[in-house]
Order: structure tokens, then C-alpha cells, then sequence
């Protein structure tokens, strides 16, 4: 892979996001500059640039026996990311419905993530599921863009990335996510603020209910595996 040496800390940063939100690096997995840098043809330099902003966006952590590590999330992380984007969605919803700003601009925008997010959720492989997640994360971005906000539209694009990466971690129960979000656009065409509601927080609830689930599995695998 060859990149544009004026943009060689940004590209190493999308490249290496791109990879942990899609599962081809998984949580625990340790980041070596040297190597990466090897993969992506570039030096060091940007890819540690690019590592430490992995890290301020929560996908990365910094471990001093181990160096840069990809983050893994446990029953608490995971509790106070949807906390937070429980805030935020119905929040920023809300606010948007109010000023105005539900309209038929946003309800194409939610339709074609939708359409794109039905295709892929329908495969079977990894790269589909990833596939899926990151139309799922436009479906919500546009959701949290409506009301308007970059500062928290940008706060929530972090919290969106790092749910997902659980996901991919250890896939669990996406079946029902591309009709929950069906349901929402529904609401959302029919114009009842109530119901739009509604059915976000029943979709964001169900999603912390599965995503709790992926991660207890995942923590007795590795206990197990250390048995």
C-alpha cells in the first residue's frame, strides 16, 4: 500500500481504525510501529502518530509492559458506552425533531444506509458483518447529525467505534438490527416525536443487552483458554 506523504499520519490512522472497527485487529492484539510500517509502506514515524490517536478515540490503549494494544472492552466499558450514546441519540433526536431539521433529506440519507445495511447484514462472512456495522454506524451518525452539533456528532462517532469493535470480536445476535432500524425510519417518516423516540430506545436498549452478552462470552473464553 502506497500512500501520500502529505497525508501519511492521517491515512495510517483511517487504515488502522478501519481495520481494528472491522475485526482484523482484535482486542489484545499489540500494535508494533515497525511492522505496520513495513505492511503499509511508510516509516515509523506516522504510524505512531497515528497510534496515539487510536488511542485518544478509546480503540487503543497503552500498556507498559506491552506497548500500544488494541483495546478490549469489559462488562463496565461497555455499560457506560451506551449510557452515553442513550444520551446522545435520543438527545440530539429530540432537538432535531424540535428545530425542525426531521426531514425528507434525512430520511433518504437513513433509507440508503438502511438498503446497504440489509445487504451485507445478510451475509455470513466477517468482512459482511463489518460491512453492516459501518452502514449501521451512518445510519446512527445521520441520526446524531440532524440535530446539528459537530462537537457531539464527533463525540458520538468515537463511542459508535468502539461498541462495534466488540461486535466483531465475537459476533453475537444482528439479526434483528436492520428491522429495528426499519422501525425507526418508520417513526421517523410518520412524524410522531414520541415514537421516535420509542423505538430508538428500544433498539440502543436491545443492542447493550447483546453487546453484554458478546462480551461475558468473550471474557470466559479467555479464562477458559487460560485454564
Amino acid at each position: 500500500m502506497n500512500m501520500i506523504k502529505t497525508t501519511l499520519a492521517e491515512q495510517a490512522y483511517q487504515e488502522l481504525r478501519s481495520r481494528i472497527v472491522s475485526g482484523r485487529l482484535a482486542g489484545g492484539q499489540r500494535l508494533l510501529p515497525n511492522e505496520l510500517a513495513s505492511d503499509l509502506g511508510i516509516s515509523p514515524t506516522p504510524v505512531k502518530e497515528a497510534c496515539l490517536r487510536l488511542e485518544a478515540d478509546g480503540l487503543v490503549v497503552n500498556s507498559s509492559r506491552r506497548g500500544m494494544v488494541v483495546r478490549s472492552f469489559n462488562v463496565e466499558d461497555v455499560e457506560e458506552l451506551y449510557a452515553a450514546r442513550m444520551l446522545i441519540e435520543k438527545g440530539a433526536l429530540e432537538a432535531a425533531f424540535d428545530a425542525g431539521w426531521i426531514d425528507d433529506a434525512l430520511q433518504r440519507t437513513l433509507g440508503e444506509c438502511l438498503e446497504n445495511h440489509r445487504r451485507f447484514a445478510a451475509g455470513s462472512t466477517l468482512d459482511d458483518l463489518a460491512k453492516a456495522l459501518s452502514y449501521d454506524r451512518a445510519f446512527h451518525s445521520a441520526l446524531v447529525a440532524a440535530a446539528r452539533i459537530p462537537m457531539i456528532s464527533e463525540a458520538h462517532t468515537r463511542i459508535v467505534g468502539q461498541t462495534h469493535t466488540v461486535f466483531v470480536a465475537i459476533p453475537g445476535d444482528y439479526s434483528r438490527s436492520v428491522e429495528e432500524h426499519q422501525a425507526i425510519l418508520d417513526a421517523i417518516v410518520a412524524g410522531k416525536k414520541s415514537q421516535i423516540v420509542k423505538t430508538l430506545h428500544q433498539h440502543l436498549e436491545r443492542s447493550r443487552q447483546n453487546t453484554l452478552r458478546q462480551v461475558k462470552v468473550l471474557a470466559q473464553t479467555i479464562e477458559t483458554t487460560l485454564l
